[in-house]
């Protein structure tokens, strides 16, 4: 099932220590899924001029058909938390999780979402990228300034970029080119809440 492809995928990536802790995986979801996903994803019609999620209790009325393979990827990251974190040598932990998950559809510059850390609710963020063929991926620096820039994870459709977010430290940034929206598979194993798509 594809909630065990996307698990086996995580656990059995390497982690890079440059500039901090993090994983990039290729062929995240198996190809027929993926092609799928991005096809329906090309069709999406949402408001260019501004940040769109569109969460999975949307997915019917977008024509999304991923529902069920969402859901089984997010019992499977919740089911396996323990063992997706330590791959980090530091994490957040809370006792009572969730998986919050939804397709992010950024516009293009001038629009940027600014350098942040992450939300100090998530413990272990995942993004996977969709379409375009060519964008821009996610860009990480040292501290939270332009200036510390230190390297990019390359948009390249069905890879991943994974990382357990550290206060003060796991400094990252996204945008889109100059002309097309930017849309990536979000999951994040988070503090629980009843917003969150998957919990017990």
């Amino acid at each position: 099932m594809i909630g065990e492809y996307f698990l086996d995928k995580c656990l059995d990536s390497l982690t890079i220590n440059d500039p901090w802790c993090h994983q990039i995986i290729n062929n995240t979801l198996p190809q027929a899924d993926f092609n799928i996903l991005r096809k329906e994803c090309e069709k999406l019609d949402v408001p260019k001029d501004k940040l769109v999620h569109v969460h999975p209790h949307e997915f019917e009325k977008h024509n999304l058909s991923f529902y069920d393979k969402l859901y089984s990827i997010s019992k499977n990251i919740k089911d396996n938390a323990r063992l997706l974190c330590d791959k980090y040598p530091d994490y957040r932990w809370f006792e009572n999780l969730s998986v919050n998950a939804h397709i992010s559809i950024t516009p293009p510059l001038p629009w940027k979402f600014y350098i942040h850390q992450e939300g100090l609710e998530k413990i272990w963020s995942s993004v996977t990228y969709i379409t375009p063929e060519k964008n821009t991926g996610t860009k990480m620096y040292s501290s939270q300034d332009e200036k510390s820039f230190v390297v990019e994870a390359e948009w390249i459709p069905n890879s991943t970029f994974i990382f357990c977010g550290q206060q003060g430290k796991t400094w990252h940034s996204y945008e889109s080119d100059q002309n097309q929206q930017r849309i990536t598979l979000n999951l994040f194993l988070m503090k629980d809440n009843k917003k969150c798509f998957y919990r017990d």
